[in-house]
């Protein structure tokens, strides 16, 4: 039990620390003008696109992370559906908040960026279920998990 507990939030971790520091980089990498469509907020199709590939390699990640420290396909399982839990718990206020046309002028910083950010709603259901389909996957893919 303990070991699955442990293997559930270290998995967690991983996926957090994966998601911040691709996130991160990607951001100052690409610059905001490739982030935000020109004067908004609304993500681009390149910035959807990264986040639904950092979605499921993150999943990947955790569910790989859990699966070898519980060794128990059962806590991927529990993993998986926290994740989604949490995932779509979070993107409710998200898809609920009126989203009022904010001009973007100049630099945004990543803590601006962050809070301002107006991905399309259907995104903010989909990575949750990518992160929970990334975990299954690695959990499967793991050698004689214990059931």
């Amino acid at each position: 039990m303990f070991k699955s507990i442990v293997g559930v939030v270290v998995g967690y971790i991983v996926m957090f620390i994966f998601a911040f520091a691709i996130f991160t980089a990607a951001y100052f990498g690409l610059g905001v003008d490739r982030v935000f469509e020109p004067d908004s907020y609304a993500v681009t199709p390149l910035w959807i696109a990264l986040m639904i590939a950092i979605a499921f390699i993150g999943g990947l990640l955790g569910g790989l992370t859990c699966a070898a420290i519980s060794k128990s396909h059962t806590a991927c399982v529990v993993f998986a559906v926290l994740v989604f839990a949490v995932g779509v718990l979070v993107a409710l206020p998200t898809v609920m908040k009126e989203h009022t046309a904010v001009v973007r002028s100049g630099d945004v910083t990543g803590f601006q960026a962050m809070q301002l950010a107006q991905p399309p709603s259907w995104l903010c259901f989909l990575n949750p279920a990518l992160g929970a389909v990334g975990i299954l996957l690695a959990a499967r893919r793991t050698k004689n998990p214990a059931a």
